[in-house]
């Protein structure tokens, strides 16, 4: 029972942490995790039911919208990732390539992967590639 919780807390804190991070790109909520643990919870919330938001959420609308935009050419763009093609699927990008990853472009790994699952409660097509 105790694992379950200590699972449970996990996620949240993991959720906790993206949300200054997807806001206000204040990455000091995950400076309390390893990038292993970022990786493993963020598997695990991934794995978990979507979460669901308003469709009328501009702020998150627009965020997603700007980290499309602007962060996502960074991440293809850096030298740390020189064998990736833009029609690389991101499960693709999780399974492969998270070791020699430079921080930022795994911090962007993880954002993108986490607005990827607000699909559904956006009304989007389901994004499945980030082309």
């Amino acid at each position: 029972m105790k694992r379950a919780a200590d699972a449970g807390y996990e996620r949240a804190l993991y959720i906790y942490a993206m949300t200054p991070k997807l806001y206000w790109d204040d990455e000091e909520y995950f400076a309390s995790f390893t990038r292993e643990a970022v990786g493993t919870i963020g598997w695990l919330v991934r794995m978990d039911d979507a979460p669901w938001v308003p469709v009328v959420n501009e702020g998150f609308l627009t965020k997603k919208f700007m980290f499309m935009s602007i962060d996502r050419p960074l991440f293809y763009n850096c030298p740390c990732a020189p064998t990736l093609d833009f029609d690389w699927d991101l499960w693709q990008i999780e399974l492969s390539k998270t070791e020699d990853m430079c921080n930022r472009c795994f911090l962007i790994k993880e954002v993108g992967l986490f607005l990827r699952e607000f699909r559904c409660a956006t009304s989007f097509p389901p994004f499945d590639s980030w082309q």
